[in-house]
């Protein structure tokens, strides 16, 4: 789960300041993954976005742009700003403002003390000292208890140091406030699947498939768990839905879907279940040569 861990992070967690060329290079692939859509609606220029932006960073060699890796502020200023580029360089954007939906929620606090811990804290998970981190982020929720943005980056570090009952009591107070918080559905599915808690990690997943039925990491999330549990065909369906969302993005990712593929085959032939993996293939549009 290690890689849809990164995934959430980089997707949700950029910081301010990053350069023009980065946003040229995320407003480009954007361009490209829109051309190839024959109906753009906003989920789909969403997530060509959110794609594009993966995509970027990972194949970025500045180090300072991994190493800012770490909270989900950044995504508002890098969502506005890769979208203004857009405007001026993509004929296919639509006549569709881009509105983050985690924009009420993924804020700052209006609560001046609260955010000054925050950014204190935030100075902390930079130097990878989490336990200082959390002591800072609890003073910034002591002030303001809904503060989505600290509850994620809290349950965060807690997952960093290992104390996975904590993360996941912060993921649940900050779904409890924003069920439809991308980052907290995605990070405590992976918290779940840590503690092999197959069964409540899926339905985490699901949630998150609900929410946004392209996002390919929660297809991934619940086939990896589903497989876990040896329920093979929920898990290939899965599986090679993850794998025809990173198909049609172009995503370096389509490696991992296929490798997991790969696993369950071998198992399903064992089993003298080939034809079902191929129905299942079928149903999904995906050619088995």
């Amino acid at each position: 789960m290690k890689k849809a861990f990164l995934v959430l992070l980089i997707i949700f967690s950029f910081q301010f300041g990053f350069s023009q060329t980065i946003q040229e290079k995320i407003a480009k692939q954007t361009c490209d993954c829109l051309n190839k859509k024959t109906e753009i609606t906003e989920e789909i220029y969403a997530s060509c976005l959110s794609t594009s932006m993966t995509d970027v960073v990972l194949s970025d060699t500045d180090i300072k742009v991994r190493e800012s890796i770490n909270t989900v502020e950044g995504i508002q200023n890098l969502l506005e700003s890769s979208n203004t580029e857009l405007k001026k360089t993509c004929d296919k954007v639509p006549k569709i403002e881009l509105e983050s939906k985690m924009s009420p929620f993924y804020s700052e606090s209006k609560n001046e003390q609260a955010q000054n811990s925050y950014i204190i804290a935030k100075d902390f998970m930079r130097d990878q000292n989490y336990k200082l981190a959390i002591e800072s982020l609890h003073m910034a929720l002591k002030k303001d208890p809904k503060f989505v943005l600290a509850l994620d980056d809290i349950a965060m570090c807690y997952r960093q140091l290992n104390d996975y009952d904590n993360a996941i009591k912060y993921y649940k107070k900050s779904l409890d406030i924003y069920p439809q918080g991308d980052f907290a559905l995605m990070n405590i599915g992976v918290v779940y699947s840590l503690k092999t808690d197959y069964k409540t990690a899926i339905t985490y997943y699901e949630k998150l498939i609900k929410y946004d039925p392209n996002n390919a990491e929660g297809y991934f999330g619940a086939g990896k768990s589903n497989f876990a549990l040896n329920n093979d065909e929920k898990a290939l369906d899965q599986i090679f839905k993850a794998h025809r969302i990173y198909t049609t993005d172009k995503s370096d990712y389509i490696k991992d879907t296929e490798t997991i593929m790969g696993a369950i085959y071998q198992k399903m032939k064992k089993e003298n279940k080939e034809d079902v993996f191929r129905k299942i293939a079928t149903e999904n549009n995906i050619a088995i040569e």
